[in-house]
């Protein structure tokens, strides 16, 4: 019998942000937040603790949704991606899949967020 508290325990370990991220005061029409903040709960909580790969996504997805909440572009990014990304029928996981491609979004853009250097003018 596996005991749920002590995996959401181990899942929390790996998302430091989690309370920051689900306690998040945002505008009532803002709906994709809403939305974003439900799938980073639904995931996180219906992963494998035994598998490290599955761990690794959750700390990855936790650090995506942080940045969400703090980068103003990565949210613009990340709308416009979500609006437009099709899952296929045939896909069992949906949940699953979207946190898949959020992550992915987030290393795209992490990675050319590094190469970015703004230099402000002096006046």
């Amino acid at each position: 019998m596996e005991n749920s508290f002590l995996n959401n325990k181990i899942i929390l370990k790996y998302c430091p942000d989690y309370f920051r991220i689900i306690n998040e005061e945002f505008n009532d029409l803002d709906y994709m937040m809403d939305k974003v903040i439900g799938i980073y709960q639904t995931y996180i909580f219906s992963v494998n603790v035994n598998n490290k790969a599955d761990l690794k996504s959750v700390n990855s997805l936790n650090n995506a949704i942080a940045r969400y909440i703090d980068d103003r572009e990565f949210k613009k990014i990340l709308n416009n991606f979500l609006v437009s990304l099709k899952v296929a029928k045939s896909e069992t996981n949906v949940i699953g899949f979207i946190a898949k491609k959020i992550i992915q979004e987030y290393d795209k853009y992490m990675e050319g967020w590094t190469r970015n250097l703004y230099i402000p003018r002096w006046l």
